[in-house]
């Protein structure tokens, strides 16, 4: 049996991730580790290793029980989980009906036997801590201030993806296996 490492996700616009990628070099730091701009996504669901006969079970019920209508999303702000005093992973803000998206993701999926998260929060992950330096405590406070205003852009939402996620030594890749229009 082949098992696949799997998340739903909102891929990004090109233009979205250009925007992205200028910002992410300032926070190119010892101990944080950024996220190649052309992996940013919002993740809806992470369903972890999932049997590959599944799939098709999996994108059914997401055709079938997803049914927000497209929307137009805006991508803002820089800032941190858990806060910025001491994050551990550094976002971008998502705004638009993320969270009904993401119940409809949750509430089809817990139908075909998926935990629910019960958790959400719309946002695109750049960096996360691997651990805390001096330089990161005197940076990041000066980052989040000089990007609370920033502007990544806009961009329809018209479809999810059901991505396989392959990680490697280099880091991982990601692949849209299924798409659901919505």
């Amino acid at each position: 049996m082949i098992m696949i490492r799997t998340f739903i996700a909102v891929n990004l616009d090109p233009a979205i991730k250009e925007k992205i990628a200028e910002a992410v070099g300032d926070f190119n730091m010892k101990g944080l580790k950024t996220v190649e701009p052309e992996l940013v996504h919002i993740t809806l669901k992470f369903l972890g290793n999932v049997e590959e006969d599944r799939i098709d079970a999996i994108a059914d019920a997401l055709k079938e029980g997803v049914t927000v209508e497209p929307f137009t999303a805006t991508f803002r702000s820089i800032g941190g989980f858990p806060g910025t005093k001491n994050p551990r992973v550094i976002w971008i803000g998502a705004e638009g009906p993320f969270e009904a998206l993401n119940k409809q993701v949750e509430d089809a999926l817990a139908g075909i036997g998926f935990e629910r998260e019960g958790r959400f929060n719309a946002h695109v992950t750049i960096g996360r801590i691997k651990f805390s330096t001096p330089e990161q405590k005197q940076r990041l406070p000066l980052l989040f201030e000089k990007y609370r205003d920033f502007y990544a852009g806009t961009q329809p939402v018209d479809r999810i993806h059901v991505m396989k996620s392959t990680l490697s030594p280099k880091g991982p890749k990601y692949e849209a296996i299924r798409e659901i229009l919505l």
